[in-house]
């Protein structure tokens, strides 16, 4: 495997159906983090197979701590004069490249610059309004009551896989009014049918230990907290 060090990481090729650039980021001998030039929104098997690799030549993080120490200075340049005597042209062309290379830093970058989501909240909240109006049972106009066999399966995959994708993206807020939204709709029916429902439950308990401890409006939080602390009434 091809390896090449820099003062903050050591980069390599992996090749699986095709070849792919992984980054193991690094500070002296303290792991910051790795990244691929798959689409992959997780980490992935190549990220994998690399960090395997550096675990079967230790003598790799041996170079590169002596690449360090040799480059130290590098780390220290003062980064506002660089970018004061550099070109936009050459800016450009060196963020086009690292889009290429690094699709974390490129989704970074976007979310941090774009002032609107980079998901379309609407179909979101559509799709979820449509599992539950195709699920209405008859005479729902007066009891508010839905068809548990036709809601069950569709809310399910929405919570595994529309929800999952959201917390990838780190939308935590509108992940967690979706998963409220949700119990809201159901009310006591989720207590009710239980059998039906129990991985909904699960699902909501799972993401709201991740939502929990990222940043929340004060409402969010509460709801969640307000939801959690019923499952343990009823005893889930």
């Amino acid at each position: 495997m091809d390896i090449e060090h820099t003062p903050q990481s050591i980069k390599g090729k992996v090749k699986t159906s095709r070849e792919f650039n992984v980054e193991l980021l690094l500070e002296e001998d303290l792991f910051l983090d790795v990244f691929c030039s798959c689409s992959s929104k997780s980490h992935c098997l190549h990220e994998a197979i690399f960090l395997k690799f550096i675990d079967e030549y230790p003598e790799l993080l041996e170079d590169h701590r002596k690449y360090y120490d040799k480059n130290e200075s590098v780390l220290n340049v003062d980064t506002e004069n660089i970018l004061k005597n550099i070109s936009q042209t050459k800016i450009n062309s060196f963020l086009k490249k690292e889009f290429r290379n690094n699709p974390k830093f490129k989704y970074d970058f976007i979310k941090h610059f774009q002032t609107n989501s980079l998901i379309d909240k609407k179909e979101y909240e559509k799709k979820l309004n449509r599992i539950f109006n195709n699920a209405k049972a008859p005479g729902f106009s007066y009891g508010g009551y839905y068809d548990m066999n036709s809601l069950a399966k569709p809310l399910k995959q929405f919570m595994r896989e529309d929800i999952k994708k959201l917390v990838n993206l780190e939308e935590y807020e509108f992940a967690c009014k979706l998963l409220n939204d949700i119990m809201d709709k159901l009310d006591d029916e989720v207590y009710l049918e239980f059998n039906s429902f129990h991985n909904a439950i699960y699902y909501y308990e799972d993401y709201a230990d991740i939502l929990l401890n990222q940043k929340l409006s004060a409402n969010s939080r509460n709801t969640m907290r307000k939801h959690l602390s019923r499952f343990k009434f009823f005893g889930f």
